[in-house]
């Protein structure tokens, strides 16, 4: 008898087991089913077939492949100069399209909303997007024609910038298989984060990562810092003080550059002042480091104001040079209030570079104050900065 409930107990017990065993196989199906369809497969290696799939010919494909080995031909007299160059044409371009879009997609791109999409481009480009649907993307910035010159592109359907890539940038043919350069596609995804969200890790992506591959005489390919560089100096997109502050670094060596951009013209001809970059100065200056903002920035004011040294190249009139000096001033006084304890250890000039410009260039003072400082500053902050020159025995900076 106890050898049958042994043998029932051991028949219990497998069982059970066979159940659970069961049991956890299709639940593992379940997660793994669940998983796939929330994230699509990625492989850095293609086949023909799936290339297809994406609407790409193979045929097509290949050609403009061969066709941008001489793309680089002719570029100097030294050159090689029997075989015509190759000017990449819109079909090269849209050959990238599905490329980057799959990439896209199987790497959690969060697209943006169509309204997300058009604010940011413009907020960061400065161009408003005409949205033309009969070709599904558009330059940025362009006049409608295609450019392969143009570096970005806005793809309207799956609402995404990407650049005009060469296809050696982004993949290399082995066999019959399509190889994916990864890190392009990281380039291109970072920058797509970093415009629509502002996204510091995308940043950073691309303030480190660099072209891949060896040179391969084809010109140098496009990365991370170039896309920054550009984003800053070409398309003046000053509103990211993480930007700002990267450029600044980049060019703490060539000063002009950075404080040239502070002030402009509106088409309309009024004042342009990115108060951002002038943020920027303030905060790579201290108590004891305070060189760039006398030697450069107050000085290329004060130059400004004078029309000396090529410094107003911009030609601006009176009206906003008074402007300037108003922004100016308002700077100058935040910064001698806060490192104030080193104007009176004489490591700061007892006198400011404001009551300086007051003193010599009169007539933009005066024609500030009568126009009561453009609401810029105030009559509270120039008084004090007038009485702060004036108490001291100081004849001001030394511009040079």
């Amino acid at each position: 008898m106890r050898r049958v409930l042994e043998l029932a107990l051991l028949l219990v017990l497998t069982t059970m087991l066979v159940q659970c065993t069961e049991k956890t196989k299709r639940m593992n199906i379940v997660s793994m089913q669940a998983h796939k369809a929330t994230h699509a497969h990625y492989d850095s290696i293609i086949s023909m077939e799936k290339l297809k799939e994406m609407g790409i010919d193979k045929g097509t494909l290949l050609k403009h492949i061969a066709l941008q080995e001489n793309a680089w031909n002719g570029g100097d007299f030294r050159d090689d100069q029997s075989t015509p160059q190759y000017m990449p044409t819109e079909t090269d371009f849209q050959l990238t399209i599905p490329l980057v879009e799959y990439y896209l997609t199987t790497h959690s791109y969060n697209q943006p909303s169509s309204k997300l999409f058009q604010e940011r481009i413009k907020y960061v480009f400065g161009t408003r997007l005409k949205m033309d649907k009969t070709k599904g993307y558009e330059g940025i910035g362009s006049d409608g024609d295609f450019s392969f010159a143009l570096p970005y592109y806005a793809i309207y359907k799956d609402r995404f910038i990407t650049y005009n890539w060469l296809l050696r940038d982004l993949l290399s043919i082995e066999g019959d298989k399509i190889k994916l350069k990864s890190q392009v596609f990281q380039q291109i995804k970072a920058l797509n984060d970093f415009i629509f969200y502002n996204d510091m890790k995308a940043f950073k992506l691309l303030e480190n990562l660099q072209a891949q591959g060896d040179d391969d005489g084809l010109g140098t390919p496009y990365n991370g810092v170039d896309i920054l560089d550009d984003l800053f100096s070409t398309y003046r997109y000053y509103q990211s003080p993480k930007l700002n502050q990267w450029y600044f670094l980049r060019h703490v060596d060539e000063p002009f550059d950075f404080v040239n951009r502070i002030f402009d013209k509106a088409p309309n001809n009024n004042i342009i002042a990115h108060t951002l970059l002038i943020e920027t100065i303030e905060n790579n200056t201290t108590g004891k480091k305070h060189d760039y903002y006398d030697d450069h920035f107050a000085n290329y004011i004060y130059d400004l104001m004078r029309d000396e040294n090529d410094m107003n190249s911009k030609h601006f009139t009176l009206q906003q040079k008074a402007q300037i000096f108003c922004y100016f001033a308002n700077s100058e006084h935040k910064m001698r209030e806060k490192y104030r304890q080193y104007i009176t250890s004489n490591l700061w000039d007892p006198m400011p570079w404001t009551c300086l410009i007051m003193l010599r260039c009169k007539e933009v003072y005066q024609y500030a104050r009568t126009h009561k400082y453009f609401g810029i500053s105030s009559p509270k902050i120039m008084e004090e900065m007038k009485q702060e020159g004036f108490s001291e025995e100081s004849d001001g900076p030394d511009p040079e």
